[in-house]
């Protein structure tokens, strides 16, 4: 009777032992993915700060410290800038100032303003002493700087070229030091339409 009592005591602990050992090898696989899911997150949450912290550099980088300056004929457009438009005929001469929309005037002068015969009018003398008046009211409200828009009659019967006093003008803003981004031609030139006249003959 010991004998078999003792045969059933080794098989119950056989038995018993494969259940532990499974129990085991689960709890040990809970623990290796638990482990494993932390180091996930751990490495998710790592990325996630260095992701952060790449588009704050980048943010940082892209944000300029300072305003974009246009560049223009290699001239650093800073502060407030002006479009001088010069009218320009074989007449007289017209010089007027407004803001970047041409929605405001600034200064306006006139040939006619500078001298006292009227055949001086157009004259390069006269739009020296223009344009010498004109820096100085630009400078007293703080305008850096001016586009020029040259104008002459144009049309069927011309000239087609603006006057001498566009020229000396522009020269003149040249020796005051002052800055000049652009210069353009707006003379209207004629295209079609109705014709012009003809020459008279000669007797």
């Amino acid at each position: 009777m010991s004998e078999n009592i003792n045969k059933d005591k080794e098989i119950n602990v056989n038995t018993e032992n494969p259940a532990n050992s499974l129990s085991a090898e689960q709890t040990a696989k809970e623990q290796i993915t638990k482990e494993n899911e932390k180091n996930t997150g751990n490495v998710s949450a790592s990325a996630q700060t260095a992701t952060d912290e790449t588009k704050t550099k980048v943010t940082e980088e892209v944000k300029p410290s300072e305003k974009k300056i246009e560049m223009i004929g290699g001239v650093e457009k800073k502060g407030l800038w002006g479009v001088l438009h010069i009218y320009s005929s074989p007449n007289n001469a017209i010089y007027q100032v407004t803001d970047l929309s041409n929605s405001e005037t600034i200064v306006t002068k006139y040939g006619k303003q500078m001298v006292t015969a009227d055949k001086d009018k157009p004259t390069p003398y006269a739009a020296m002493k223009a344009m010498g008046k004109i820096v100085e009211i630009l400078r007293e409200k703080g305008i850096a700087g001016v586009d020029v828009v040259v104008r002459g009659p144009g049309g069927h019967t011309g000239p087609w070229f603006p006057g001498k006093a566009a020229q000396a003008a522009i020269k003149q803003l040249v020796r005051l030091n002052f800055p000049i981004g652009k210069i353009s031609d707006n003379t209207p030139i004629a295209h079609g339409g109705c014709t012009p006249k003809k020459t008279k003959r000669k007797k």
